[in-house]
This record gives C-alpha cells, structure tokens and sequence, in this order.
C-alpha cells in the first residue's frame, strides 16, 4: 500500500521520514495513529516491496512525512503506542528534501488498471486511451488522492458503481466531493457523466494541484475547486456526494455534511478503519441517511449511505 503526498511545506522547508519497523501483524493496529500523524501520506513496505530487500519476511515498515517542528512529539507518540501494546520496534529518523520524494515518488507509480473501464495513470506516464476505457491522469503533486491506497480504490469504486445503478441522465447530477485532494474522485464523476462536480479542500497546496488534475482530465467546463474545510460554505444540496477523509473529522462534521445530501441522494464516506464502521454509520443515520451497503480492503472502509 502506498499513497503518498508530498511531504515538503509550501515554503520550501524539508519534512522528515520517520521509518517505524513493526510485525506486520500490527500494522492495522497502528494505521490510526500513523495516519493522523502523516495525512500528506503513508508508505507501507515489506520482504516483497520492489527496493525493500532488507526488510525479513514478516516485517513492516511504516514510513510517515512530518514538518520538522513535529518530528519528535511523533516519534514519542509511536513510540509510546507501541510500548503500550507490546509491539516490538525500531524507528529511524531521516530529513527529507521535497526533491527526493517526487523522485522516488516517481520510480514507483505505474498506471493501473481498477474494475471493468478504470485506468488510473501518472501525468508522466500517458499511453493512448483505449476503447470503453475511463482513463483518469494524475499528478499528485501536494495532493492526496492517486488511486493507490485503499480508501482512495474504495471511493473510485463505489462512484463507478453509483454511476452504473442510477436510471437516466446524468448530466442533470451535480456532485460535492468535500477534501476533494487530488481531485481523483470528482474528475471520475464528471467522466462518467456527471454535469457539474464540486471539489472542497482545505489546504491550498492541494487545491492547486487538484486544478492541474482537472486541466489535465480536460474537465474544467464542469468541476470547480474551493478552498475550504466547510461543506456550508458550498450552497445547494447534491445528488452525489463524496467524503474521502479520515473518521476524526467524519464525525464532528456529520451534521453540515449529512446537509448537503439531497433528497434520495447518495452519500459515500472513506478514510475510515473497518472497526470504526459502527461508529460513523450512526452518526449519520442520526441526520437522516440510511446505510446502504459497505465494503472494506486491508482494514479499510468505505461507506455509502442514502437519504429517504
């Protein structure tokens, strides 16, 4: 599983890689915690992992970018998490250069290939489009969304197959994708028909690399970026609509979110462990909507829900 972000602050400032070795028995176990120290990305590599020949069999290595200033209370909380739980482990500290980790970062994506017509490839990396083929180009850049972790593969899935169940046109829907990142999921709707989409996003780093996504999918007629954490600084209500964001922020956010789901519209939330699936699904059903259904990768979840 890898889904990086770039880790360097927007003034140019190095973050740093702190490389937590752990049995892979406990990655679940501390995926949580990791993601809420890193969300502009977590690397996961073991014994099979292309360049990771160093790494036993039955080990795992959790890489996680930080701003400098937070690299220590980070490395106290991993390390004090896992003292807690028993979890043998080794943590190394590196700084890393904004220009080391596009590199690397590149070495690494390929395009991909996701359900029956989905292709996700880097900008880099663009081969002729084929026939029923939905290809979908990414450049990460400050962005959180390419297709290759879990949460990320579950959304794009669950918004194919909304597209594929909903009766007549889809150029009346308007879409609402709030943490839009790389603006992956969004640019999928309006590529499966979807007359209007909008994207949220909180840091501006991220807004302007999912701009470039969009420009690159030859979409911007019909997708437009905002920058903001708020889904009510977004009027309307929505067909559609996408939260790709971990549970933290679900669920303080669940009443304005659940606002913005029209009548018999369609809610679809990722970003959340499997465990907390209970949790997230009532409180959303305390603002109206109904689960559907759920699927789940590698103790991960995604979750779509509907308005009566």
């Amino acid at each position: 599983m890898s889904e990086p972000r770039s880790p360097s602050t927007s003034d140019g400032v190095e973050s740093v890689a702190l490389q937590l070795t752990v049995p892979e028995t406990a990655v679940d176990q501390l995926s949580g915690l990791c993601w809420l120290l890193s969300p502009r990305g977590v690397l996961l590599e073991d014994a099979f992992t292309l360049g990771s020949d160093t790494l036993p069999v039955g080990q795992t290595r959790i890489t996680l970018y930080v701003p400098p200033a937070e690299a220590e209370s980070a490395q106290a909380l991993l390390t004090g998490e896992c003292a807690a739980a028993a979890i043998p482990a080794t943590l190394k500290q590196t700084p890393l250069p904004h220009e080391d980790w596009n590199r690397v970062w590149k070495l690494h994506y390929k395009p991909f290939n996701l359900g029956q017509r989905l292709r996700i490839e880097p900008a880099w990396l663009v081969a002729p489009e084929q026939p029923g083929q939905i290809r979908l180009i990414v450049d990460p850049g400050l962005a959180f969304g390419t297709g290759t972790h879990e949460t990320t593969r579950l959304c794009l899935q669950a918004v194919e197959k909304w597209a594929a169940k909903r009766p007549g046109n889809l150029s009346e829907i308007e879409m609402l994708d709030v943490g839009t990142g790389s603006g992956v999921l969004a640019i999928l709707a309006v590529r499966l028909g979807v007359g209007r989409a909008v994207g949220t996003e909180i840091e501006r780093d991220a807004v302007a690399s999912a701009q470039r996504n969009v420009e690159l999918n030859g979409v911007a007629d019909r997708l437009t970026l905002h920058h903001t954490g708020d889904p009510r600084d977004i009027p309307g209500k929505f067909q559609l609509v996408v939260a790709n964001i971990l549970s933290s922020v679900l669920l303080p956010m669940a009443p304005n979110l659940a606002r913005k789901v029209a009548p018999r519209g369609t809610l679809v939330l990722s970003g959340l462990l499997a465990r907390e699936l209970p949790l997230v699904t009532a409180a959303y059903q305390r603002h109206g909507l109904e689960p559907l259904e759920h699927v789940t990768e590698n103790g991960w979840a995604a979750l779509t829900l509907q308005r009566p």
